[in-house]
């Protein structure tokens, strides 16, 4: 398979419309979902059984930790096992994949804190949950910026650095729509400065970002990973918060589905779900099997990494695995939901959106894929 399919080419030239816009699709909220309907059932042991369409299954990926498990299931053919016709499509991060659904050119999106935007349209309902992406993630910041000489401004945070005056003026390179702009706009709140008037997020992608900062532009970068933190500090670049720090809350990456292919084709999203977490319990299970996938995965897909950051981000930031969920205390979307909560706080979203993105969590394809119970998250 190509590295990035004709599919993802076209859809980044053709500059599809963003999400955040009018969203198409059903609107129908997880309690009015097909996980109701009757399934069929293997006669001889009573339990549901899933019937593949036959239909090309189009999802969305990124060369991230994020889809690791997703590309794993391909490669090793346990989708075609389950009779499904996958087709992955590979994104430099969550926007675009956000654009690939609101276009109909994906069905499904392995994807990060930009499955916020796609929930709170209407778009999209959350699914199920991949690996933690806040774990690894802080702010870096440029030596030679005042703010880095200051810290515990703020109350109960004694070691995160930064002020307000310190802090207006400065330029955050990295991409929109993702867990890099959240963690950037959640620390600069934190002094009380806003985006577009007390400092500047210029859009980059971001291996772009990184090597723009490394090469003397802007001020900020937020890591995401092991990798991109490695790369920051071995530059000389300040760690002045880690994600929790900066937002007060933490965040699973996991799968959007469109609400009308869960309506139409809902046998293939289980089925896709049951394949996927066959590969997350495979690799977490086995560090050495897991190092080698991610190492060659990055290698292939264009992520600076080396054996030795893939090695540490495996001993910090497991796989969700199938023995995580329906245990006690685990929410699916709880992550999403504080995000959303947040994004609205400070008018990223409007109020209202924020109860459908509650909506949009719906934990019905995983329970049906595992046979098990999930907990939904809800407002408080």
């Amino acid at each position: 398979m190509n590295q990035i399919s004709k599919k993802a080419l076209a859809l980044l030239l053709a500059g599809v419309v963003m999400i955040g816009m009018t969203a198409c699709g059903n609107s129908s909220s997880k309690n009015e979902t097909p996980a109701e309907k009757p399934a069929e059932q293997d006669s001889s042991t009573g339990e549901k059984t899933f019937t593949p369409s036959g239909k090309t299954l189009n999802v969305g990926v990124q060369s991230n930790i994020i889809s690791i498990p997703t590309y794993y299931a391909y490669e090793q053919g346990y989708y075609d096992e389950l009779g499904l016709d996958v087709n992955i499509v590979m994104f430099p991060n969550g926007s675009p994949e956000n654009e690939g659904l609101a276009a109909e050119q994906l069905d499904v999106a392995s994807n990060g804190l930009a499955s916020v935007y796609s929930m709170a349209s209407g778009l999209c309902d959350w699914i199920a949950e991949s690996d933690s992406g806040s774990i690894t993630a802080a702010v870096y910041m440029r030596p030679t910026c005042a703010a880095t000489q200051v810290k515990g401004e703020i109350d109960g945070k004694p070691d995160m650095l930064g002020s307000t005056e310190t802090l207006k003026g400065l330029r955050v390179l990295g991409p929109t729509s993702t867990m890099e702009q959240w963690i950037a706009a959640s620390y600069f709140a934190q002094f009380g400065l806003s985006a577009g008037v007390d400092y500047e997020y210029l859009n980059m992608d971001r291996a772009a970002a990184a090597q723009a900062l490394i090469g003397g532009e802007g001020d900020v970068f937020v890591a995401t990973d092991v990798d991109y933190a490695r790369m920051m500090e071995e530059n000389g670049f300040i760690k002045v918060a880690d994600c929790m720090e900066a937002t007060d809350t933490s965040f699973n990456n996991g799968f959007l589905v469109r609400k009308d292919i869960l309506e139409e084709r809902y046998d293939d999203v289980v089925l896709f779900l049951q394949a996927m977490y066959r590969a997350a319990d495979e690799l977490q299970g086995n560090r050495e099997l897991r190092n080698s996938v991610a190492y060659k995965y990055y290698s292939d897909n264009g992520k600076p990494a080396n054996e030795e950051d893939v090695a540490k981000e495996g001993e910090i930031r497991p796989f969700i695995t199938s023995s995580d969920l329906g245990v006690d205390g685990f929410q699916l979307g709880s992550g999403a939901l504080k995000v959303g909560s947040f994004f609205a706080s400070i008018g990223t979203i409007e109020e209202d959106q924020v109860a459908l993105i509650e909506e949009a969590i719906n934990p019905a394809p995983l329970q049906d894929a595992l046979g098990i119970t999930v907990e939904a998250a809800a407002l408080d």
